[in-house]
Formats: structure tokens, C-alpha cells, sequence
């Protein structure tokens, strides 16, 4: 009689397929090149930017929109530019302000003021991150570009520190913290416009292409 031949169980067979399916995908994926890394910090660092900027400005359009629901203070007008974001009839004195209108919860306008300055410093942050992968790249232009948006928002910071001393008043005035809350919405407005500019190049196949839609 012949000796049998050895024979392994089906199921071992299925699982050595599996295993091969499995590996076959990552064997043939392309290994990233020595630049990958920069520029997936660089994308990260931006997109980041791009999301602390849309934080910050739902910050200060929830405080607003508190300012006009609690106090009655017309919200202004969301398309104006930020040297001219404030075009409206000189405001009444504090004290008439709060006479007419009640002071703002000082606890509402302080946890707003926190929460923007927090969105700002995230975003100077990451822009500082994003400015380090540009060099590191070479890119000049995006250097370029990111002072003009570092720019705009030392605008944002310095009207957020006069929103943040008006808030440390002994009896806050409606009107005058929501416009200087617009001063910083404008000025977030404009960075944030700069910054989506140069993501928008960034993620262009080529300067002769159209960019891609804003996000």
C-alpha cells in the first residue's frame, strides 16, 4: 500500500489567502517620498488654521447674537469690510447705553472673550507651525502669503484686547461690545479670507488651473 500524501486542512488554505489578499494592497502602495512628511504637516497645519478660524468666528457671531436677542442691539452688517465694519450713528454714552438697553451678563461677555482668545492663539499657533514646513519647502510665496494673513490677525488680536477690557468693566454696555465684537469679526474675517487664498493655491494641480471652491 502507498503511504498517503500529507494534506493541510481547508481552513488553513483560507487563511493563508486571506493573509496574502491583505498584504497584496500594502506591498504595491507607492513609499512616500522624502518630501511627504513636510508637506503633511504643511496640510495639516493649514487645514487646522482654516478650522480654529471657523471657531473663532461662531464664537464671536454666538456673542453677538446674544448682544441682539438679550439687549436689542441690531446685529451690523455681516459684508462690511473691516476698515469700514462700523459705519453706524455714534453710540450713546455707557451709562445710557445700560439705562436703556440693561448691561450685559459679565460672565456671558467674559467665557465669550475667553473662547475667542483661545480660537486666536490656536490659530497664531498653528500658523507658526505652518510658517516653519514653508521654509522648510521653500516655498517664498506661501511666506509671503502667510504674513498678510499674520498681519490680519494682529488686527483680530488687538480689537479682541479692547473687547476684553471693555469686558472688564464694572457694568458692561450692549452696544459698544457688539461693535467692538464686529472689529474682531472683521478683522477674523479678513485673515481668515487671506488664509483660505493660500490653501486654495496650495491644493491648485498648477497656477494654471482654477482653485478648487472654497471649503
Amino acid at each position: 500500500m502507498r503511504p498517503a500524501h500529507p494534506s493541510f486542512p481547508g481552513s488553513f488554505v483560507l487563511v493563508v489567502a486571506l493573509a496574502l489578499a491583505l498584504v497584496a494592497p500594502a506591498t504595491g502602495r507607492a513609499a512616500p517620498d522624502a518630501g511627504a512628511k513636510a508637506r503633511g504637516d504643511y496640510n495639516f497645519y493649514g487645514h487646522s488654521i482654516h478650522h480654529a478660524f471657523t471657531s473663532a468666528r461662531s464664537h464671536v457671531d454666538t456673542y453677538q447674537r446674544y448682544l441682539s436677542e438679550t439687549h436689542g442691539v441690531e446685529m451690523p452688517a455681516r459684508a462690511a469690510a473691516p476698515h469700514d465694519a462700523l459705519t453706524a450713528a455714534p453710540l450713546a454714552d455707557p451709562a445710557a447705553q445700560i439705562a436703556s438697553l440693561g448691561a450685559v451678563d459679565p460672565q456671558i461677555a467674559r467665557e465669550s472673550g475667553d473662547a475667542i482668545a483661545d480660537d486666536i492663539e490656536r490659530i497664531q499657533r498653528h500658523l507658526s507651525r505652518m510658517r516653519e514646513r514653508a521654509k522648510a519647502l521653500g516655498d517664498t510665496t506661501a511666506l509671503r502669503e502667510l504674513d498678510d494673513v499674520d498681519s490680519q490677525l494682529g488686527n483680530a488680536r488687538r480689537a479682541h484686547a479692547a473687547l476684553h477690557e471693555q469686558h472688564a468693566a464694572e457694568a458692561i454696555p450692549p452696544a459698544t461690545a457688539m461693535e467692538l465684537a464686529q472689529k474682531v469679526n472683521a478683522a477674523l474675517r479678513a485673515a481668515h479670507a487671506e488664509h483660505d487664498a493660500v490653501m486654495r493655491r496650495l491644493e491648485s494641480p498648477s497656477d494654471a488651473s482654477p482653485p478648487p471652491p472654497a471649503r
